[in-house]
């Protein structure tokens, strides 16, 4: 089972506090876990974050929170709702598998790039709750589709790394090659963190870097 709802606070405005970004998260977090009556889970990508941002601290007073070192057992398995708070790669996909059957919100960071994900999940823009959600072109969607079905083993064997940068290349000549879309998009079909640092060196790759 997939999570439910998804939200999210981009990383698109150097003059919005942390606190701020934190603050729009743990709300939406703690409604969904209040209509949900179940426990949030506060996700990080190492401990401490929670005593410097006091919207968090107040988060974890109530509800639980982990990191991917931590582990599930420290909080079970689809126990509620979870905010994965500017999570890298490998903690979005912890933070998504805790959220399975509820719901999801990330704080985006600089670790990595959420707005592929945002578009794939369907996630609201806590900082716009009214507009639509974004859409990716129709182009990138269809080509989405092939990388994933090439990245079902992390792009390791070489026919299936031959075969993403043949989509990449594709994606480049017609002007969609967007790196950040594509990695993010994936994150969200399940790629694992090991297959998105391959596919972001083919990425690369594909755009001469």
């Amino acid at each position: 089972m997939s999570v439910l709802r998804a939200a999210w606070v981009p990383d698109d405005d150097p003059e919005r506090d942390w606190q701020v970004a934190a603050d729009l998260a743990v709300r939406w977090v703690e409604r969904e876990a209040a209509e949900q009556d179940t426990t949030a889970v506060l996700v990080l990508n190492a401990f401490g974050a929670e005593q410097t941002v006091p919207a968090l601290r107040r988060l974890t007073q109530q509800h639980l929170v982990a990191t991917p070192r931590s582990g599930r057992q420290r909080v079970g398995i689809g126990v509620g709702s979870v905010l994965a708070y500017v999570p890298d790669a490998k903690t979005l996909e912890f933070a998504t598998g805790l959220a399975r059957g509820s719901s999801l919100a990330v704080v985006e960071g600089s670790l990595f790039p959420l707005r592929g994900w945002a578009a794939q999940v369907h996630a609201i823009d806590l900082t716009r709750p009214e507009d639509e959600v974004e859409e990716l072109d129709s182009r990138l969607t269809s080509a989405l589709g092939r990388l994933k079905f090439y990245g079902n083993n992390g792009y390791g064997p070489p026919f299936d790394r031959q075969q993403a940068a043949r989509v990449l290349d594709d994606l480049r000549s017609a002007g969609l090659l967007d790196r950040d879309a594509v990695l993010g998009a994936m994150a969200a079909q399940g790629i694992s963190p090991n297959g998105l640092m391959r596919l972001g060196q083919l990425i690369d790759s594909a755009s001469g870097r």
